[in-house]
């Protein structure tokens, strides 16, 4: 889908990008609008690669307009993953590059039954059981994973052994740069080092999926963008008021079991630091049942691309860990996302 140089807003083109999801969107979903703004101030001709909410049954995308004084903009869906993708070219302009990217998404609440038993995966899934360059699902991952579920028998039972022993193993640590790098070959051997696992969302929700993935669950990191305060606890989102979205980035984890089921260990880590929770205590445990089959509704989805390539693909960081942030190449070298001042970028609610 081709995209003037100038403004324009998105109508009918949207189905094109975005086949419509209607299964389940409840007409009492919210809606939010957010702007990413990117500035490049580096000469020469530039890349640049938006990630784009994706439209599934919890969340629609609603619209998208864009302004700035790119040469070539379009959405695009990446193969493998079907990640929805805002690409943009630049020239060689003498001045400063810039985009505004305005989304509106339709989101509601993410709750799913939990019905046990063995399912067998649909051929469909095999992107979701097989080990990536950051995702092992052999060697020392598998042995833990077996050790975790040795006397669980269903799907559910084994899913959720792996889910607590995320949560009691691992905890956050605000030193680590961004989601983190969700390198679960380095994960593990911290763990066989210290015995815990320091790190923030991408780490643990990647360490969830490595574990689900090597016992033959289907499981997927999903990389979004808190947009609201979040309802559970004030520790997980953007303060009330608050409008700046540019750091706001968090990953969860979905596994199947008939269907995709919503987890999040990394937010129950976050609020049991930020809320100074004892272990045990009836607080943590609440945390702990409800974001195992529930998300938190003050985000929204964006992909779940995981150590692949992007549409059109980039030249460098092959293959991209994941496509939570903006992504861009001038000559020759990538723009550092994780430090959106120098990049530059932000994300601000509307």
């Amino acid at each position: 889908m081709k995209l003037s140089r100038r403004s324009f807003v998105l109508g009918s083109l949207l189905a094109v990008a975005f086949p419509k999801v209607t299964i389940g969107m409840q007409a009492s979903g919210k809606e939010v609008t957010f702007t990413c703004s990117v500035r490049i101030k580096e000469r020469g001709k530039a890349r640049l690669w938006i990630p784009v909410p994706v439209n599934t049954e919890y969340q629609q995308l609603k619209g998208l307009s864009l302004g700035g004084n790119f040469e070539r903009a379009e959405v695009i869906r990446e193969k493998e993953y079907g990640t929805p993708i805002l690409y943009a070219e630049f020239g060689k302009l003498e001045g400063e590059k810039s985009m505004k990217a305005t989304f509106s998404v339709e989101y509601r609440t993410r709750r799913v039954s939990l019905i046990d038993g063995n399912f067998q995966p649909p051929k469909a899934l095999e992107p979701y059981l097989k080990a990536t360059p950051h995702l092992p699902t052999t060697g020392k991952v598998k042995e833990l994973a077996e050790r975790i579920t040795a006397d669980k028998r269903s799907t559910l039972e084994r899913a959720y052994a792996i889910y607590e022993w995320v949560v009691e193993n691992t905890y956050r640590d605000p030193k680590v740069k961004g989601c983190g790098p969700g390198n679960v070959n380095e994960l593990i051997e911290v763990y066989e080092r210290e015995g815990r696992i320091g790190g923030k969302c991408a780490d643990q929700s990647s360490i969830f999926v490595a574990l689900c993935r090597s016992v033959g669950i289907p499981a997927r990191e999903v990389f979004g963008l808190r947009v609201e305060p979040a309802y559970v606890s004030e520790s997980l989102s953007i303060k009330r008021g608050s409008k700046d979205l540019t750091k706001a980035q968090h990953c969860r984890a979905e596994f199947w079991a008939g269907e995709w089921i919503p987890v999040d260990p990394a937010d129950v880590t976050k609020m049991r630091l930020g809320e100074k929770l004892k272990e045990g205590s009836k607080r943590l445990e609440f945390a702990k049942r409800y974001l195992f089959g529930n998300w938190d509704p003050h985000w929204v989805a964006f992909n779940w691309l995981r150590d692949g390539n992007l549409e059109p693909q980039q030249e460098l960081m092959k293959p991209l860990p994941f496509f939570g942030y903006p992504y861009a190449e001038v000559n020759g070298y990538v723009l550092n996302y994780l430090e959106p001042q120098d990049f530059s970028y932000s994300i601000t609610r509307v």
